[in-house]
């Protein structure tokens, strides 16, 4: 979650959004390219640590994992997570991760907010080993654009096309790309245009039990059968470094 988000959807409500726990299934698409242990993991735009607290909580890979960083420079001072120890941490230090020292990255819903985005993956990725991945999520299709996208600071929204053409001017190939919540593109389309960018529009709230069930069966599903090769509301995509000749 975005720290500016922190005051409209509490930390403990955000852990069951349905939007949040199906973003989860694609860092476990992440680690089914790793076959390693002891893997070092570092997250750039790490916002309240909800990815890692998945990671270390949560998620069936964690025995693959030995240590992991969470790093955003909007952390407020002495921010920290419960789950947090000496091996699993948040900083707000953007050098914290040194050159070629982690084996997976990720930036979850953090390019778009950047103005130079190109240069940026580059210094993530002077982190990241030769032999390393990294998982990207933006926000998708600029037609989506809305008060949201404003109140976050977002620069824009990415096609696939956009965000393959990024990864491949910073050295990078796709071993994943796709689109997903391609099963609410046509209702946020929609929404967003009848709002006409209205500030009452809200994204990240927590709906009842069952449509909260019912949207992550959605996304899970769509996630098991590949992701969404022609549309939705956010891009997934995982990268490796070109493979020299």
């Amino acid at each position: 979650m975005d720290i500016k988000e922190i005051n409209e959807l509490d930390i403990q409500s955000e852990r069951k959004h349905w939007w949040i726990r199906t973003r989860f299934q694609y860092i476990e698409k992440l680690f089914s390219y790793f076959t390693k242990k002891n893997l070092s993991v570092a997250e750039y735009g790490c916002g309240s640590g909800q990815n890692l607290w998945y990671l270390k909580t949560k998620s069936p890979s964690i025995s693959k994992v030995s240590s992991a960083v969470g790093i955003d420079p909007n952390l407020p001072e002495g921010f920290s997570g419960e789950w947090c120890d000496e091996n699993f941490r948040l900083s707000s230090n953007l050098n914290e991760c040194s050159e070629k020292k982690a084996d997976v990255l990720l930036a979850m819903d953090v390019l778009e907010h950047v103005d130079d985005d190109e240069a940026v993956l580059k210094q993530w990725i002077s982190t990241m080993k030769s032999d390393g991945a990294i998982l990207i999520t933006v926000p998708a299709f600029q037609s989506l654009w809305s008060y949201h996208d404003e109140f976050l600071e977002h620069r824009k929204r990415y096609t696939k096309k956009d965000l393959l053409e990024v990864a491949s001017k910073a050295g990078l190939r796709p071993v994943y790309l796709r689109y997903a919540f391609g099963y609410l593109f046509p209702v946020v389309y929609l929404v967003r245009k009848l709002s006409k960018g209205s500030k009452d529009q809200q994204d990240l709230k927590l709906p009842n039990p069952i449509i909260n069930s019912i949207m992550l069966m959605l996304g899970k599903l769509e996630k098991s059968l590949g992701g969404n090769p022609l549309f939705g509301t956010s891009v997934i995509g995982i990268f490796k470094f070109e493979e020299t000749k």
